[in-house]
Protein backbone atom coordinates (compact mmCIF):
# COMPACT_ATOMS: atom_id res chain seq x y z
CA UNK A 1 0.00 0.00 0.00
CA UNK A 2 1.79 3.28 -1.40
CA UNK A 3 1.18 6.15 0.72
CA UNK A 4 -0.52 9.44 -0.81
CA UNK A 5 1.28 12.48 0.04
CA UNK A 6 -0.34 15.53 -0.66
CA UNK A 7 -0.22 18.11 -3.62
CA UNK A 8 1.31 21.56 -1.34
CA UNK A 9 -0.15 24.51 -3.08
CA UNK A 10 2.85 26.61 -4.12
CA UNK A 11 2.71 30.19 -3.57
CA UNK A 12 3.34 32.65 -6.85
CA UNK A 13 3.97 36.32 -6.11
CA UNK A 14 3.04 38.25 -9.73
CA UNK A 15 6.23 39.86 -10.57
CA UNK A 16 4.49 41.54 -13.56
CA UNK A 17 2.42 43.70 -11.84
CA UNK A 18 5.27 44.72 -9.40
CA UNK A 19 7.49 45.53 -12.88
CA UNK A 20 4.73 47.55 -13.64
CA UNK A 21 4.69 49.87 -10.39
CA UNK A 22 8.06 50.07 -10.80
CA UNK A 23 7.99 51.69 -14.02
CA UNK A 24 5.17 54.23 -13.01
CA UNK A 25 7.06 55.36 -9.70
CA UNK A 26 9.95 56.13 -12.36
CA UNK A 27 7.98 57.80 -14.05
CA UNK A 28 6.04 59.68 -11.00
CA UNK A 29 9.66 60.75 -9.86
CA UNK A 30 11.13 61.76 -13.08
CA UNK A 31 8.13 64.39 -13.95
CA UNK A 32 8.09 65.60 -9.86
CA UNK A 33 11.47 66.30 -9.97
CA UNK A 34 11.72 68.31 -12.51
CA UNK A 35 8.75 70.42 -10.94
CA UNK A 36 11.28 70.15 -7.28
CA UNK A 37 14.32 71.64 -9.70
CA UNK A 38 12.23 74.85 -10.46
CA UNK A 39 9.59 75.26 -7.86
CA UNK A 40 11.32 77.85 -5.57
CA UNK A 41 11.48 80.36 -8.83
CA UNK A 42 8.90 82.72 -8.66
CA UNK A 43 7.64 83.81 -12.45
CA UNK A 44 4.96 85.09 -13.36
CA UNK A 45 4.31 84.66 -16.99
CA UNK A 46 3.68 87.08 -20.14
CA UNK A 47 0.43 85.96 -21.67
CA UNK A 48 -0.32 86.03 -25.21
CA UNK A 49 -3.02 84.89 -27.73
CA UNK A 50 -0.36 83.47 -30.34
CA UNK A 51 0.98 81.15 -27.75
CA UNK A 52 1.50 77.52 -29.55
CA UNK A 53 2.29 74.21 -27.34
CA UNK A 54 5.84 72.80 -28.00
CA UNK A 55 7.55 69.43 -26.47
CA UNK A 56 9.14 70.18 -23.29
CA UNK A 57 12.75 70.57 -23.41
CA UNK A 58 15.72 69.38 -20.88
CA UNK A 59 17.32 72.20 -20.82
CA UNK A 60 15.76 75.29 -18.93
CA UNK A 61 16.41 79.37 -18.05
CA UNK A 62 14.61 80.98 -16.12
CA UNK A 63 14.86 85.28 -15.19
CA UNK A 64 12.84 85.95 -12.30
CA UNK A 65 11.33 89.65 -11.53
CA UNK A 66 14.85 90.43 -9.32
CA UNK A 67 16.69 89.62 -12.29
CA UNK A 68 18.04 86.38 -10.92
CA UNK A 69 19.19 84.11 -13.58
CA UNK A 70 18.57 80.09 -13.18
CA UNK A 71 20.50 77.43 -15.35
CA UNK A 72 18.45 73.85 -14.69
CA UNK A 73 17.03 75.33 -11.38
CA UNK A 74 19.85 76.62 -9.53
CA UNK A 75 21.58 80.06 -9.94
CA UNK A 76 23.74 80.89 -12.67
CA UNK A 77 25.55 84.24 -13.75
CA UNK A 78 25.15 85.27 -17.28
CA UNK A 79 29.07 85.19 -17.83
CA UNK A 80 28.77 81.48 -17.44
CA UNK A 81 25.46 80.77 -19.12
CA UNK A 82 27.09 80.40 -22.16
CA UNK A 83 29.34 77.75 -21.21
CA UNK A 84 26.93 76.29 -18.83
CA UNK A 85 24.04 75.60 -22.12
CA UNK A 86 27.25 73.91 -24.14
CA UNK A 87 28.01 71.69 -21.85
CA UNK A 88 24.42 70.19 -21.23
CA UNK A 89 23.78 70.62 -25.16
CA UNK A 90 26.71 68.13 -25.43
CA UNK A 91 25.19 66.05 -22.59
CA UNK A 92 22.09 65.79 -23.81
CA UNK A 93 22.34 66.06 -27.42
CA UNK A 94 19.07 68.41 -27.63
CA UNK A 95 19.26 71.81 -28.60
CA UNK A 96 16.61 73.46 -27.40
CA UNK A 97 16.61 75.25 -24.21
CA UNK A 98 13.12 76.61 -22.73
CA UNK A 99 13.50 80.16 -21.96
CA UNK A 100 11.13 81.24 -18.86
CA UNK A 101 11.06 84.84 -18.45
CA UNK A 102 9.09 86.86 -15.93
CA UNK A 103 6.85 89.40 -17.63
CA UNK A 104 8.32 92.55 -14.97
CA UNK A 105 11.95 91.51 -15.75
CA UNK A 106 13.33 94.66 -17.94
CA UNK A 107 14.79 94.06 -21.31
CA UNK A 108 18.63 95.14 -20.57
CA UNK A 109 18.56 92.00 -18.22
CA UNK A 110 17.49 89.19 -20.90
CA UNK A 111 19.21 90.84 -23.48
CA UNK A 112 22.71 89.11 -22.73
CA UNK A 113 20.69 86.10 -21.82
CA UNK A 114 19.26 85.87 -25.64
CA UNK A 115 22.95 86.94 -26.85
CA UNK A 116 24.55 83.64 -24.46
CA UNK A 117 22.25 81.40 -25.17
CA UNK A 118 22.84 82.15 -29.22
CA UNK A 119 26.64 81.98 -28.95
CA UNK A 120 25.72 78.42 -27.73
CA UNK A 121 24.37 77.68 -30.43
CA UNK A 122 20.55 76.67 -28.54
CA UNK A 123 17.19 76.71 -30.45
CA UNK A 124 14.57 79.04 -27.98
CA UNK A 125 11.64 78.37 -27.10
CA UNK A 126 10.09 81.26 -24.92
CA UNK A 127 7.75 80.32 -22.54
CA UNK A 128 4.58 82.09 -21.64
CA UNK A 129 0.50 81.65 -21.13
CA UNK A 130 -2.11 81.53 -23.51
CA UNK A 131 -3.99 84.64 -23.12
CA UNK A 132 -7.78 84.26 -22.81
CA UNK A 133 -9.72 86.38 -25.54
Amino acid sequence: MSVRRKKRLRAVVPTTSMADIAFLLNIFFMVTSQFIKEGHIELEQPASPEIEAMKESQISVALDRNGDLWLQGKPCPVEVLEEGVKALIADLGDKTVMVKIDKDARQEKFGPIFLALSRAGAELALVGKKQKE
